[in-house]
């Protein structure tokens, strides 16, 4: 059975995977937002400006390796990471079965929070609309 991995080497590896997809991530918010009202008005001025600077500065294999290169790597790092964890730790899959166990028993409290939620981003995101027009 293959030792734990110290917290120190996985916070290593979840930040590293946090920095693979923090560009795209960024990029992608920033090409959302600034379709969100009118170009003169913040924050969309300045989501166009990083927009069109990526536009001009990003070749397209640039683009390719920040947009799947990235989060392929991302993706493939971490779901090895994780795989080897979950073979090599019981309590972990206990764990995750006890948390499993615990949502479908609160399933419709969940739900009710999330929803709630959602509406909570739904009415700020409105109402900033409106404070800013």
């Amino acid at each position: 059975m293959p030792h734990p991995a110290s917290p120190s080497k996985l916070l290593a590896v979840a930040i590293s995977e946090w920095l693979l997809v923090l560009p795209s991530a960024l990029l992608l918010a920033t090409a959302a937002l600034r379709l969100m009202q009118p170009r003169q008005y913040e924050p969309a001025r300045t989501s166009w400006v990083i927009f069109e600077w990526a536009t001009t500065h990003i070749s397209h294999a640039g683009a390719g390796l920040l947009f799947i290169g990235l989060p392929a790597l991302a993706v493939v790092v971490g779901g090895l990471v994780l795989w080897m964890l979950w073979r090599g730790n019981e309590t972990l899959r206990q764990d995750l079965a006890a948390a499993l166990a615990s949502l479908g028993r609160h399933l419709a409290i969940a739900v009710l929070a999330t929803g709630t939620l959602l509406a909570g981003a739904i009415l700020a995101a409105v109402l900033l609309h409106i404070i800013t027009d």
